[in-house]
């Protein structure tokens, strides 16, 4: 008796045509997805939070966003760069979806550090150097001497002849110290002239401070020996000198400006 043959050759076709249906329904709810997403998610309202300098409307109107982007492939890069390009107080920049049409951006401010010369002038700076606007004195900052920026524009970095390069270094590394210390409002002056040192003026004191020093080291040296020395008696209320932060014992050495 013959055999019968089996034929495997329609459920194997059935099986890719199987395959092609779930591939073809797996694209097609993508597209769906994605269509939905280009059609309803569209920005209606835009609110700005950490704002202090800026009002609202100049942040939005600096973002380049407008009512109807989409929500979901909004240029986020691009938009922050143009923030911060036009609006140069602006440190960073964070973005909130509120779905389905919310969009919130949220904003940190650099504040003005110091004031350094310029031939145009005095310009006001941040603790890391970018230039923010002209000094008009109505802001009480550093004085920075001894330094002079080039070519100085809002938005820009702080840019020096060759020779004063690492100065400004030493000067931004001494800024963000101040900074992070909290004690950049109690700071007048910073005299840079000197060839080994830099002086600053804290309060009723001066600092004098190496040239690329460990900063942070040496600020919590002056405070420290300042209380102790206030606790002490050694160095009476009221009176102002000089802490010298130089020598290499690694002590900080009053000198009042009566002694």
């Amino acid at each position: 008796m013959a055999r019968q043959r089996k034929h495997s050759r329609p459920s194997r076709r059935r099986g890719r045509f199987s395959g092609l249906y779930k591939v073809l329904s797996i694209l097609l709810i993508a597209a769906a997805v994605v269509v939905a997403c280009v059609v309803f998610f569209r920005v209606n309202s835009i609110e700005v939070e950490g704002n202090v300098r800026y009002t609202a409307q100049e942040v939005v109107e600096a973002s380049g966003i407008q009512t109807g982007d989409n929500l979901i492939f909004l240029p986020r890069s691009r938009v922050s760069a143009r923030i911060l390009t036009q609006l140069p107080y602006v440190e960073n920049v964070a973005f909130k979806v509120r779905y389905p049409d919310r969009l919130v951006i949220r904003v940190t401010e650099r504040v003005a550090s110091a004031s350094v010369e310029s031939a145009e002038g005095r310009w006001l700076i941040s603790a890391q150097g970018k230039l923010l606007e002209r000094d008009n004195g109505a802001v009480q900052t550093i004085q920075i001497t001894g330094l002079t920026a080039v070519g100085p524009y809002a938005g820009g970095m702080v840019q020096t002849e060759e020779a004063d390069r690492l100065t400004l270094e030493y000067v931004k590394d001494l800024l963000a110290v101040l900074e992070k210390q909290g004690i950049l409002g109690q700071c007048t002056a910073l005299d840079c002239t000197a060839a080994s040192s830099m002086t600053l003026n804290y309060g009723i004191y001066r600092l004098r401070l190496p040239r690329g020093g460990d900063y942070d080291y040496c600020i919590r040296l002056a405070l420290s020996a300042l209380t102790t020395g206030l606790e002490e008696g050694k160095i009476l209320e009221g009176q102002g000198g000089l802490l010298d932060l130089t020598v290499a014992d690694g002590r900080a050495r009053f000198r009042p400006d009566n002694g």
